[in-house]
Order: structure tokens, then sequence, then C-alpha cells
């Protein structure tokens, strides 16, 4: 199995893939925004760079997953030497022929840092406006140039809102999606919305590449630690969806009719919820039979399908099945509803905007969320973010998502 090379929420980049970084094999070419054409193996929903630099491996393997998947494991995560700038992949300084070299940004960040007080707006426009790729190479150059760790500069002079964003762009991908699981499972509560938004509607080979780093971080499995802050249904989801054992390309034959069928006959039907047929049948199958599915279920029966899970379900079991309905109907649309969430109301759930906005921010995928936000709102995201931010936190954000603060 190889590790995919893209970004979380994330399809590649426009054009052809980058060559194999540091011995790692490229991915193929896919097209349209990064989602695959019908039957063809899916790309990582959330894909991540190959490798991920300054960060070791394990020293020991994960222990084994339980309910004995048939897949592979992902490879271990290597570890990367420190490097010339000169010898870095190419596509690190960027496609742009005036984005400044990782070592010049890595200077550049140690003069914001330099005397009293915090260059903030020098920093945004590093952190705030490179790839994660680029920004691991400007990593690995600080701590080579000036001894220090970046992400622990940045944590030391940024703080609220601002430094949170600053952490989550800094951090390569797989290393974050790691770090929010365990935030979100330590401490008193749990930020279930994380847990979604992290988890569900992932490919196989990406939640291996996930667990794998996870242990490698917090030397816990990612099963054990989910597994005792939720229950019910809801943890049953996020097990079936953490095995990564899911039916990505159609090996076997699928029956729409049948599981249309099923899906009526275990929700509205009946008395009650069959609620393991309904976790069963959105875990297992294709995105594509999935999706007819749904539009078979609507012709049949005159709903949404998103509309009978909210009948049928109630709690985060079914804050989870709409998400991945949601993201399997269409990625893009997905993620502008949990912008929009975040932003809605009374005050704005700010780690989830962050988190939501960072693990997004791959071009195409991007762009193709701020037409699905503007479809559906009738306004910009642009303007929606700015309308609910202020200062350097604005300033970061707008540049995440590639609109600067004019």
């Amino acid at each position: 199995m190889q590790p995919s090379t893209g970004f979380p929420g994330y399809p590649p980049q426009p054009g052809a893939p980058p060559p194999a970084a540091y011995g790692y094999p490229a991915a193929a070419p896919v097209p349209g925004y990064g989602y695959p054409a019908p039957q063809q193996a899916p790309p990582a929903s959330y894909g991540y760079p190959a490798a991920t630099a300054g960060y070791p491996a394990a020293s020991a393997a994960p222990p084994p997953m339980q309910h004995a998947p048939t897949m592979q494991h992902a490879p271990p995560l290597a570890h990367v030497p420190t490097m010339p700038v000169s010898q870095a992949p190419s596509y690190m300084h960027q496609a742009a022929t005036n984005v400044p070299t990782p070592q010049q940004d890595a200077e550049s960040l140690h003069k914001a840092f330099k005397g009293f007080g915090t260059d903030e707006k020098r920093v945004i426009s590093v952190v705030a406006n490179r790839t994660s790729e680029h920004l691991a190479i400007v990593a690995s150059v600080y701590k080579q140039f000036y001894g220090r760790d970046l992400v622990e500069v940045l944590d030391k002079e940024t703080s609220g809102h601002f430094g949170r964003a600053l952490h989550y762009l800094i951090l390569p991908p797989i290393v974050l999606d790691a770090e929010l699981l365990h935030d979100a499972c330590i401490g008193a509560g749990t930020n279930e919305r994380c847990l979604i938004q992290v988890l569900v509607g992932r490919s196989n080979a990406d939640m291996a590449q996930l667990k794998n780093m996870y242990y490698s971080k917090y030397h816990k499995s990612l099963e054990s630690v989910v597994k005792s802050d939720v229950s019910g249904y809801f943890e049953k989801l996020l097990m079936v969806c953490m095995q990564g054992t899911r039916d990505e390309i159609g090996h076997y034959q699928y029956n729409v009719e049948a599981d249309v069928q099923s899906l009526y006959k275990a929700g509205e039907g009946r008395i009650g919820t069959d609620e393991s047929t309904f976790i069963h049948i959105l875990t297992n199958r294709p995105d594509a039979h999935l999706r007819a599915v749904f539009q078979q279920y609507q012709q049949r029966h005159g709903k949404k399908f998103t509309k009978v899970i909210k009948k049928e379900f109630s709690g985060w079991i079914k804050t989870a099945l709409c998400y991945l309905v949601n993201w399997i109907n269409d990625p893009a649309h997905c993620i502008a509803k949990n912008l929009e969430k975040a932003m809605e109301g009374m005050g704005t759930d700010d780690q989830s905007l962050t988190r939501l906005l960072v693990r997004n921010r791959t071009q195409p995928f991007m762009t193709a969320v701020k037409a699905a936000y503007a479809a559906k709102y009738k306004r910009s995201l642009r303007d929606r973010v700015k309308g609910e931010t202020s200062g350097d936190y604005r300033r970061t954000l707008l540049m995440t998502i590639g609109e600067p603060e004019r």
C-alpha cells in the first residue's frame, strides 16, 4: 500500500503530482478535484504528504488492530534527515517563481521573532501562505540554522485563536490530525465534533497512516483511546471507520435496490430503528454505489437520505451519519455546511472554524468549498469569515483560504 500525497480534506494539488520525496513512491494523477472517476480506486479522502519531515518512526510497531482487518498497515513513517535547501525536491519551493525558498522563509521567521515583540504580519505571510510540504522543509531548516523547534517558538510567541491557527498550520497534516484526536479525548469531556470531522470519511490508506502516527506520538492505539471516550452506536460507527476495511472500489457486486429496501426496512418501514443496518451499509459500500442508493431512496420514498437519518437517529450518531452522507455526496458541500455551523448563531466556534479551514485549505479543494458555500448561503466565505473574526486571527484565516485581507 502506498501512502498518499495530498492534504486533509484535501485533494491533491492541480496538475501532475509532485515527484516522490525522500524515497517514498509518487502518487498517480487524479482527475478533477482529486476525486476519482466512477469505478476507479479513490485516492485518500484526506491525502497526506508521503513523508512527514522531522518526525521519526515509532520505536515499536502499533499493536495489532481488533477485528482482524484484511488490509496491510501503512509503512512506517521515516525520519527525514536535515538537508541543504538546494537539495530539497523542487516542488518544495512552490510552483510560483516569486515564492521564497524554505531557507529564506526560515530567515524571515527568525527576524520576526528577534528583539522585543513579534512581527505578526511577517509570520502570517509565511505560515498561512505556504503548502504543508514547503512548511515541513522550513521547520527543518529553522531547526538546523537556529537550533530551535519552530512549533515551540510559534507557541511561545503567539496565543489565543491566532496562536492556535498558526500551530495547526505549521504541523504536518498527519501529525495535526493525531494531535487533534488526542486533544479531543483528554481531560474532562470529549470533542465529538472533532472526532467526526477527523475520523469519518477517511480512506483505508489514510486511516492506517493516522493510526500509525497516533501510536508513534502517544504510545497508545487510537481505537482504545476513542473507545474509552464514546459509547453506544456512535462508538460502533467510529470503531468501524477506524478498521479501515471499506470496499472502496467495488470488489463485490452490490444491489442498489436491495440496499434501498434494507435501509427502508431498518428505519421508516418499522417501529424503532435498526441502527446496525444503517452503520453497516454506510461504512462498507463504495461511494459511487451509495450515491446511487441515496438517489434511488429519494425517488422511491420522497425524502433526502439525510432527512431520514435526522428522523431515525439522535445525538452524535445522527451528526456523524449526516456528515458521512454529506461527505459521500459532495465533500466540498459537506465542509461548507460545517463551516457555516461553526459560525452560525450567537458566538463562533473558533476551534472548529480554524480546524476546518486549515485541514481543507489545499487547492483546488478550497476553491470548491468556497464555491459551494457561496451557492448555498448566497454570500462569500471570505465575507463570512471576516465578519466573525478580527485582528491577526482574521488575517491568518483569510490568508489560509487564499483571500488575503485588503
